[in-house]
């Protein structure tokens, strides 16, 4: 805009700032480079186009920037700003707003391994690139913290290193774990919960950890799941009788862990416990599978964590019973993306898949701020990817995706209040919009949708979300 600043910055291809450049424009009359506080600021005067050039030893470059009017209302969408990339890049966030922190953070990858987060202020000035001290290529930029600071898992076949990067570009703590990550959380209280999961997926940790300076304040294991073979063992689809009885843990269904508005934590699982056995029988023996009973315990639990460490357990959905080993199973499992209600509660996506290759059934299942279940609502058939967010808007919508279709329900009753068909394969829920409506990201753009119409394209792409709830993405 005319009669405004921009501060002028030189970085080289590791995004170091470099210092001591010359700084010109090509036009006088449209604006001036000035210096305020030791660094370059560049000074509108008129409307038009300003060639800015920096020159630092034997090399300029420059960039042609334009100026508006000081009246104009520029259109959404506009580009304010933008960066030179230095490699890959893998990921970026808002920063959680803070009197002296960054705006926003960029990691990117350089084609050797080295990985840097990147801090920016809203004007597009980079405050700091820091180093990651590992080379690995599977590198998440995970969330930014209460403080201002950014959070990055390093990824490796069987751990990860969590570094949590403070405002000002330093490490406050790092934490080694073994697994996978499956969620991180962290409360208004600074509280951050870290949940893992075994390569194979048979056992899950909650580690709590100070925000601040990394100390761990407690540890909490989920019950594992076990297929028991008391007399029997399984060869493929064939049985064999034995005399000695075996126990083998199972994948853990595991939703990720979230804190609410109460301030507590959540997660949901399934614990199964199956047993495998048949009438008396000689060891060594072939059993005909028709003789192989299956006895099932299972349970899909959803604990509350509170910050001393205990938990309030509830039992979600139950199931007991015995059938012939070979008949089909239904088995329940949380998905991922487990929400609050908006009322204390939680929002569990929860999938019911069926033996012999049917289809699966999912639902959204609603538990009250005091622990009990009011009710479970069915969600749309679907192939393809699974997008399981969902979110909440005005007067208690909620609005979940499942393929290409969009579907709004009442939080408080359970009851379906419109479907949107996108006519694609698969959607993904964005946000929850101020009108009463919701932003679907579809593969080609972000769309507004509004009593299951689409009322407007909001931009094309993929898009995110600042801590003001204002939607943008970063041009490169």
């Amino acid at each position: 805009m005319v009669d405004s600043e921009r501060p002028l910055q030189v970085l080289d291809d590791r995004a170091q700032e470099l210092h001591g450049a010359v700084w010109s424009v090509d036009n006088p009359d449209l604006a001036e480079i000035q210096e305020i506080g030791g660094h370059a600021v560049l000074h509108s005067k008129a409307v038009g186009t300003v060639r800015v050039s920096a020159s630092l030893g034997n090399e300029t470059r420059y960039r042609d920037i334009k100026i508006w009017p000081e009246t104009l209302q520029l259109p959404a969408g506009t580009t304010n700003w933008g960066t030179d990339p230095i490699g890959r890049d893998i990921g970026d966030l808002p920063a959680v707003p803070s009197a002296d922190g960054p705006n926003i953070y960029s990691v990117e990858q350089t084609p050797d391994g080295s990985t840097y987060l990147r801090a920016f202020e809203d004007n597009g000035i980079q405050d700091w690139a820091w180093l990651m001290p590992e080379r690995t290529y599977d590198v998440e930029l995970v969330c930014g913290d209460w403080l201002g600071g950014a959070v990055i898992s390093a990824n490796r076949r069987d751990s990860y290193t969590l570094y949590v990067v403070g405002k000002d570009g330093n490490v406050r703590w790092q934490h080694r774990s073994a697994g996978v990550r499956n969620s991180l959380a962290i409360s208004t209280d600074h509280l951050a919960y870290l949940l893992s999961q075994s390569r194979d997926g048979t056992s899950a940790d909650l580690a709590v950890f100070d925000e601040g300076q990394g100390a761990e304040k407690f540890e909490l294991r989920i019950p594992e799941s076990h297929e028991n073979q008391a007399n029997v063992r399984r060869v493929g689809l064939k049985f064999v009788c034995t005399s000695e009885a075996v126990s083998t843990p199972v994948a853990a269904a595991v939703s990720r862990v979230y804190v609410n508005m109460d301030g507590h934590a959540y997660l949901a699982f399934t614990q199964s416990d199956r047993t495998l056995g048949a009438a008396k029988c000689v060891p060594g023996s072939a059993i005909d599978p028709a003789q192989v009973r299956l006895t099932r315990q299972e349970d899909l639990f959803l604990w509350q964590i509170h910050e001393d460490g205990t938990y309030r357990s509830t039992v979600v959905e139950s199931f007991r019973g015995e059938q012939v080993s070979l008949a089909p199973v239904d088995a329940f499992s949380p998905t991922h993306a487990i929400v609050t209600d908006n009322m204390n509660g939680t929002l569990i996506p929860v999938r019911v898949s069926h033996g012999g290759g049917a289809a699966s059934d999912e639902f959204v299942y609603r538990v009250d701020e005091s622990g009990h279940v009011v009710y479970k609502f069915p969600l749309p058939k679907y192939a393809g990817t699974l997008h399981d967010e969902m979110v909440i808007g005005n007067e208690n919508t909620g609005f979940a995706t499942r393929g290409g279709t969009l579907v709004a329900f009442s939080v408080s009753t359970g009851k379906e209040i419109w479907r949107w068909d996108s006519h694609t394969p698969e959607i993904s829920v964005f946000a929850a919009l101020a009108d009463g409506g919701c932003a679907v990201q579809t593969p080609t753009a972000l769309v507004e949708v509004e009593d299951g119409i689409e009322s407007k394209e909001i931009m094309k792409g993929k898009a995110m979300m600042n801590w003001q709830g204002q939607m943008f993405r970063k041009v490169e």
